[in-house]
C-alpha cells in the first residue's frame, strides 16, 4: 500500500509532462484511489470497508489538491490540518490502556486440542 501511495507522485510527475497538471493530478489520484480501494476490499474482507478506505484516500488526495492550490498559505494551512489530525487522534485515544492492550496480545491463548 505504501508503494501505491509513492507511485502517485511518479504518475503525477510523468503525466504532468504531457497533459495539464489538473488532469494529471485527477488521473494519478483516481488511479491510486481505485487501486487502494480494490486492495483494501480484499484485505479488509468486504466492499464496504474497501469503499470506505478508498473514500478516505480520496479525501486525503482532495486535501492535498486544496493545499497545492493555496500557494501562499499552504504551509500554515497544512500545519493546521496536521495539528487538527493529531489532536483528533489524541482525543479519541485518550482512554485507551495501551499497556493493557499489548499485554493482552502477548498472553498465550489456549492450545487447541
Amino acid at each position: 500500500m505504501g508503494l501505491a501511495l509513492a507511485m502517485f507522485f511518479l504518475l503525477l510527475l510523468s503525466l504532468s509532462e504531457h497533459i495539464a497538471f489538473g488532469h494529471a493530478y485527477a488521473a494519478a489520484s483516481g488511479g491510486c484511489v481505485s487501486l487502494l480501494g480494490f486492495y483494501a476490499r480484499h484485505m479488509l474482507g468486504g466492499w464496504r470497508a474497501g469503499a470506505a478506505f478508498g473514500a478516505g484516500a480520496a479525501l486525503l488526495y482532495g486535501a492535498l489538491w486544496v493545499l497545492l492550490q493555496m500557494e501562499q498559505t499552504a504551509l500554515v494551512i497544512g500545519s493546521l490540518m496536521l495539528f487538527a489530525a493529531l489532536a483528533s487522534v489524541m482525543v479519541l485515544t485518550r482512554r485507551v490502556d495501551w499497556y493493557g492492550l499489548f499485554a493482552a496480545m502477548r498472553k498465550p491463548g489456549p492450545v487447541a486440542a
